[in-house]
């Protein structure tokens, strides 16, 4: 009897054990094209990995969450495309299928959780990428009668949306995600000076900045985000830097908690790299400089300063080249014939500057206010001096040893091509990213 007894209770046990398994177990379609899966934990400003995993027999990805933090997770399932979901773990069982071809639907069979977030975080982010398109518009006085009716339409749904998802996610982690996810919209579209002030006063309005379950989640980061980058963002080249710099001030001044304070620091410092070196030194000077020995250690400061180079506002630094006829030429001797200079860091064996450079030199020929300076990065003559022949209205130079010459240090540049747009006086008045940001500066800047 005593017998029959253990083995019940072993059966028992096992049958208990196998109920209490939390498994993240996940399917995509279609299977074959992704083998492989990534996890991470979001933990403060970022991701940490916790695993990774093959395709498993069954066609799908399973992995252990036992032990693991409730809190957002990631799930990175295409790594070439980065294409990967969030998702909430908090001691439970989750189930998903994905259907990235049929725009990232997600069937959730398992997960109280994810049953309440998913489908509301999705719809959310629909409804305010629709909001945010008709507030850039409002920015360039550019909103039509149907923008507005479509405003009032999408504001409804959105709240309607937001009090749903409270409701049903009532008792679950995801509650407290989604009433931290709510934006704050103005009424109406009365003019985009009385709008923009609205939305900046109100827009933490439903943010906990020092709750630990938020600060393992994409929610703060992301809203931080928006406010500093997204929301209006400043467009006067001279001043820009200082609006930014108020934005993350005003960020700051929320965050109790000085880890997570720290970490938003370091995180907008190395955004700002690419955006506008200048409010990056600034955080740097201001923040990071002054905090605790064992806390700058974690940000590499001089990494940073080495990739800021230049800066927006700073006097380009003169420089020598060879033109294409091999005479010695230097920059200052051409920026002061007009009243603006683009100064192209390119090379004749890079793809993206040989579709960039007809792009360039079609937007330049109406451009009677313009120098185009274009400066090849190159290991040889050729094909260099064959590729600038097709470019004849611009200014031609070349700099040998490619990324050893000085001129890339000087000029911090790490990827051509790589643009400069200088005044008569050698200031730099803008740095675009891409041939996008190139046009738009352009059209901010008609001839007179």
């Amino acid at each position: 009897m005593k017998k029959y007894l253990l083995g019940f209770v072993l059966i028992l046990t096992q049958i208990i054990t196998a109920q209490q398994t939390n498994e993240l177990k996940v399917k995509i379609h279609p299977v074959k094209n992704y083998p492989w899966t990534v996890l991470y934990q979001l933990k403060d400003v970022k991701q940490s990995y916790v695993n990774n995993k093959k395709q498993s027999n069954d066609s799908t990805f399973i992995y252990d969450m036992n032990g693991l933090t409730p809190g957002m997770y990631l799930l990175m399932y295409d790594m070439n495309q980065h294409n990967f979901i969030y998702f909430i773990y908090n001691n439970e069982p989750i189930h998903l299928e994905i259907f990235p071809r049929e725009h990232n639907k997600i069937l959730i069979s398992r997960s109280k959780e994810n049953k309440a977030f998913l489908p509301y975080a999705g719809k959310h982010n629909l409804l305010v990428s629709k909001l945010n398109k008709i507030e850039k518009k409002l920015a360039f006085n550019e909103v039509s009668p149907k923008d507005r009716i479509d405003y009032r339409q999408y504001t409804a749904s959105l709240k309607k949306l937001q009090q749903q998802a409270l409701v049903k996610s009532e008792g679950l982690l995801a509650h407290k995600y989604i009433q931290n996810m709510a934006e704050y919209y103005p009424a109406n579209l009365r003019n985009a000076a009385w709008y923009f002030k609205e939305r900046k006063k109100h827009f933490f309005d439903n943010l906990h900045f020092n709750d630990n379950d938020l600060q393992h989640s994409n929610i703060l980061i992301n809203k931080i985000n928006n406010y500093v980058f997204s929301l209006n963002p400043p467009q006067n080249p001279k001043t820009k830097h200082l609006d930014y710099y108020k934005r993350i001030q005003d960020v700051l001044s929320l965050i109790e908690d000085p880890k997570y304070r720290n970490n938003v620091i370091f995180s907008l410092t190395a955004s700002f790299v690419k955006i506008d070196g200048r409010v990056s030194k600034m955080l740097i000077n201001n923040y990071i400089n002054k905090m605790p020995a064992d806390e700058q250690q974690k940000f590499n400061v001089t990494n940073v300063l080495n990739q800021i180079g230049l800066s927006i506002g700073e006097k380009a630094p003169d420089f020598k080249f060879d033109d294409q006829d091999g005479h010695m030429n230097h920059l200052y001797g051409l920026t002061s014939k007009k009243p603006y200079n683009l100064l192209i860091f390119w090379s004749a064996t890079c793809p993206h500057c040989l579709r960039a450079m007809p792009q360039i030199n079609q937007m330049m020929k109406s451009r009677k206010d313009f120098n185009v300076i274009a400066i090849g990065l190159e290991s040889g003559l050729e094909p260099w001096k064959m590729e600038q022949k097709k470019y004849p209205d611009f200014y031609h130079g070349i700099k040998l040893e490619k990324w050893q010459n000085p001129i890339v240090k000087t000029y911090g540049i790490h990827a051509t091509p790589t643009f400069f747009i200088i005044n008569s006086k050698n200031e730099i008045i803008d740095e675009p990213y891409e041939i996008k940001d190139l046009k738009h500066w352009l059209l901010q800047h008609p001839q007179q």
